[in-house]
């Protein structure tokens, strides 16, 4: 435990180990990698569950790094990067994040959600799922696009005490 950094303190347990970790697998895998939280910010009363935080921040943070990793593996000079941030309007938490990517998009015309291009098709692809059920728990949506080879996620939840 002394070995490892903690970089990244948003004073948000699950957020905070979540960052430490994939920063750590960062470090190893993709030196060149730059992610930034400075802006991810947690509100004093939070009533979504660290539970959901988890699940939310860990599928954008490993969609983000394997889109960094394939585009790094194609173009090593490419810089590549993750943003992740956060802001409350009201009762409405938001939360975003931005990574570099190839550009490429796979998407078959029925579907929601892109493609995975994994040959294990059967366990990978439920990332955006995963989220958008999640953020569905707390009256909120998900939302994703991209800006040339920025591809940005955004996820809206209702954070507010169950008991009004």
């Amino acid at each position: 435990m002394d070995r490892l950094e903690f970089r990244y303190r948003t004073g948000n347990t699950a957020a905070d180990t979540l960052l430490n970790m994939k920063y750590h697998e960062i470090v190893r895998t993709m030196p060149d990698l730059h992610m930034d939280a400075e802006r991810l910010q947690f509100p004093a009363k939070l009533y979504i569950q660290s539970y959901d935080i988890g699940i939310i921040l860990g599928n954008a943070l490993d969609n983000a790094i394997e889109a960094c990793r394939k585009l790094n593996e194609k173009e090593p000079a490419e810089k590549v990067f993750i943003r992740i941030s956060s802001f409350q309007k009201r009762e409405l938490f938001f939360l975003k994040v931005e990574n570099s990517f190839d550009g490429r998009i796979l998407r078959k015309p029925q579907n929601e959600f892109p493609v995975t291009d994994k040959a294990d098709k059967e366990n990978h692809g439920m990332g955006l799922f995963n989220i958008k059920n999640t953020a569905k728990k707390y009256q909120g949506t998900m939302d994703f696009k991209t800006n040339g080879r920025v591809f940005i996620l955004s996820v809206m939840m209702k954070n507010e005490c169950e008991d009004k």
